[in-house]
C-alpha cells in the first residue's frame, strides 16, 4: 500500500487500519513533514473517532463547486501537499468551475472513488498535478489507472499534466 496522506485524521486512520489488519501488508507513506506544519492540514478532534475511516479519496471539499457539479469544467487528481497550493492558487483566481480531488492511496488504486467523481463531473477535462518532474512522482503509476477508470464515461482520453517537466535522474 502507498499512502499519501494530507490530513492528520487520515494519517491517524492509516496507521489504524494498518495495525487492526487481519494480514500484514507494507505500508509506505509518502507524507511529507512539511505538512505537519501548514495551516490547511489539520482535522475535528471527531474525525479522528471511531466512526470515521480512512479515505481513500477526498473528494472536492468547497460546496458549492459541488453544488454545481454540471458547471465544473475541470478535474484536478492530486495527491499529497500540492493540494493545499492548487486549492490556493483557486482562491487567489476566484475560479468555481474546477475541482480539486485528493487521492490518498496511491497503491492499490482506489478505481471506485475515481469513477464516482469521474460521473458526478462528467463534461470536465481529467488534469493530473504533482510538485515533482513528470518523470518522478506518481503521474506515469496514476495516467493509466485514470483512463481505466473513466474511459467507459469518456471514451479515448490521456489526462493532461500539471506539473515539471521531466527531469535528469539525480545522482
Amino acid at each position: 500500500q502507498v499512502v499519501n496522506c494530507t490530513t492528520p485524521a487520515n494519517f491517524y486512520h492509516v496507521l489504524r487500519r494498518q495495525l487492526h489488519r487481519g494480514f500484514r501488508k507494507p505500508l509506505i507513506v509518502m507524507s511529507p513533514k512539511k505538512l505537519l506544519r501548514h495551516r490547511g492540514a489539520v482535522s475535528d478532534l471527531e474525525d479522528f473517532t471511531t466512526e470515521h475511516r480512512f479515505k481513500r479519496v477526498i473528494n472536492e471539499t468547497d460546496q458549492e463547486i459541488v453544488s454545481n457539479a454540471k458547471n465544473v469544467r475541470r478535474i484536478i487528481f492530486c495527491s499529497g501537499q500540492v493540494y493545499f497550493d492548487l486549492v490556493d492558487k483557486r482562491e487567489k483566481d476566484g475560479l468555481k468551475d474546477v475541482a480539486i480531488i485528493r487521492l490518498e492511496q496511491i497503491s492499490p488504486f482506489p478505481f471506485d472513488h475515481v469513477i464516482a467523481e469521474g460521473q458526478r463531473y462528467a463534461n470536465a477535462d481529467i488534469v493530473w498535478a504533482q510538485e515533482e518532474p513528470k518523470n518522478m512522482g506518481a503521474y506515469s503509476f496514476a495516467s493509466p489507472r485514470l483512463v481505466t477508470a473513466l474511459k467507459p464515461d469518456r471514451g479515448h482520453f490521456v489526462p493532461k499534466y500539471a506539473g515539471r517537466p521531466v527531469g535528469a535522474a539525480v545522482s
